[in-house]
């Protein structure tokens, strides 16, 4: 059996080194497109092949069959070039402001009319939409309400549709129409909607929404909604200071809490909300490494036994870490494997220009108990100052876990994972000839931007935290954030009441993750500094 085993993993080993020969190619034309797999890469390059090559509307669709996962760039690019009159028209109705859509026949403002729209024009014109837009049941729904002379209480009547209207109406106007008290019965029934566990999220994060907030601490506790819509509701009851209720809430959110980082999340607001070190304790025992158990740690003055940062100086290992399909290949290998065979598979990468790889596998077959920290290419980051170098690598530790190849599902290029757009400007404000997106996989050009990018946001921005939510979210939002006083302000549960309640999710948890990581790395240095010395500054 051991012999079995150990020809099964040379066989894997081999197959992965094997498909470097079969996908080491770009694909240049629509024979290559044939010969790979359907992956987000793929996708990638033929959203680049369309808006690039001058084809024919065949050729796209034979390209949109190959796809993996339209989303509205692929999606826009097809309808450009396929001869198809559904796309196109479904294309051009979703791009059409409100103005020009009013103008077009009903199917075509069907397709492009939004709630948002829906709540921005005047009465006449609804009435009008209402009569002209009877075939669309839905839409008819919501324009019929629309047009009430109360929109809270019509749209009550159907609790499917309220949720729909207020998850979709746009800030301006749910605070208008929406910020009312909601009886006991009926945020009960609402609740009991799947949808409502966005509504729950909208309601604490658009801080104005005070009677709704004050609504929603009627739910009851033992409410079958989400872990995620139980720790808000616990937040919530916190800033009414009902603290008996936080922790009913917080208590149910962390029996349903799948995620270490979530447990460890609700265990940090339990001891907030109590006081209670049994909640203190239980975070500083957890595996997991985020701001919540550095927390923990810095009151216990305890260290974490369980980060590694591997310095690995072994020769360059034959493998293109610049090509995408590569590493999709790879992902698809380890995906079922067994902790074993994740071993040996690490093994193979454990080299110098693989470290993303080799940790990446590792941390997988370690189940994630164990932390790895590395600093691969550490010679392009050496003529940095020790911040850079740790924001830069907690960074790209959160965006790409240092896979110079990486793409997202938006088209997020390499380890510092830019926009093909960021990426375009910045090869033109370094004054660079002949920059191809695909230069972005190269760790080299990665840093080199990422290093421009946060140039330029540091002259805005201090706090680590705050370059963070701007390099994920925008500057934009990191401005309008800050200052409309709603955040980041003299309270008790502040700063990090703030860091929860956020209105952009992603960033939420972006900016707790890299902050994280900035501290991690910039101890691994031997530098002092702690979450509380970061939070004291904000």
């Amino acid at each position: 059996m051991v012999f079995k085993n150990y020809l099964l993993n040379k066989v894997v080993l081999l197959g992965i080194f094997c498909v470097q020969i079969l996908f080491a190619q770009i694909p240049k034309n629509m024979e290559d497109f044939k010969k790979l797999p359907k992956s987000i890469a793929k996708d990638y390059y033929i959203y680049r092949y369309l808006n690039e090559k001058n084809i024919s509307s065949d050729q796209a669709k034979k390209l949109f069959v190959q796809a993996k996962r339209i989303n509205r760039k692929l999606f826009y690019s097809f309808a450009k070039k396929m001869n198809d009159p559904g796309f196109k028209k479904v294309s051009k109705c979703l791009r059409l402001n409100t103005a020009q859509l009013l103008k077009k026949d009903s199917e075509c403002i069907a397709i492009g009319l939004s709630i948002y729209d829906i709540f921005s024009l005047d009465k006449n014109t609804l009435k009008k939409l209402n009569t002209n837009l009877a075939n669309y049941k839905d839409l008819n729904s919501i324009l019929k309400i629309s047009t009430s002379s109360d929109i809270f209480s019509s749209a009550l009547k159907d609790k499917n549709i309220f949720i729909k209207i207020f998850n979709h109406i746009g800030s301006i106007n749910r605070k208008k129409l929406f910020n009312k008290l909601i009886s006991k019965n009926n945020i009960n029934q609402l609740s009991t909607i799947y949808g409502f566990n966005k509504s729950i999220e909208i309601i604490l994060t658009q801080r104005e929404l005070k009677n709704l907030q004050k609504s929603i601490l009627n739910i009851d506790a033992t409410s079958n909604l989400t872990s995620k819509s139980l720790f808000f509701l616990g937040l919530n009851a916190l800033e009414f200071n009902k603290k008996d209720l936080a922790l009913k809430y917080f208590n149910k959110a962390f029996n349903k809490a799948y995620y270490r980082f979530d447990k460890d999340k609700i265990l940090f607001w339990e001891y907030l909300a109590s006081t209670d070190e049994n909640f203190l304790k239980s975070l500083k025992s957890s595996f997991d490494i985020n701001i919540y158990t550095i927390f923990a740690n810095e009151k216990y003055s305890t260290k974490f036994d369980n980060i590694i940062s591997p310095q690995i100086r072994n020769k360059k290992i034959n493998y293109d870490i610049e090509n995408p399909f590569l590493w999709g290949s790879l992902l698809h290998k380890i995906k079922d494997k067994n902790s074993s065979a994740l071993e040996e598979i690490s093994k193979k990468f454990k080299h110098s220009n693989t470290i993303g790889q080799y940790t990446f596998i590792k941390e997988r077959a370690e189940k994630y108990k164990k932390h790895y920290f590395p600093m691969p290419f550490y010679d392009l980051l050496e003529n940095y100052k020790q911040k850079r170098i740790s924001l830069i690598l907690a960074i790209a530790r959160q965006e790409s876990r240092f896979i110079p190849a990486s793409i997202s599902t938006s088209y997020a290029l390499g380890m510092m994972q830019f926009m093909p757009f960021l990426a375009r400007a910045t090869a033109k404000q370094k004054k660079l000839k002949n920059f191809d997106l695909d230069d972005m996989f190269k760790p080299k050009v990665a840093y080199s931007f990422a290093n421009s990018h946060l140039n330029y946001l540091s002259r805005h921005l201090k706090n680590p935290l705050f370059i963070a939510y701007a390099y994920n979210g925008g500057i934009g939002y990191v401005r309008r954030l800050l200052k409309s006083g709603k955040f980041f302000k003299k309270g008790k549960y502040e700063p990090y009441l703030s860091m929860e309640l956020i209105s952009y999710p992603e960033s939420r948890k972006y900016g707790k993750k890299v902050l994280a990581n900035y501290i991690i790395y910039m101890q691994l240095f031997g530098k002092k500094i702690t979450l509380s010395k970061l939070i004291a500054k904000m």
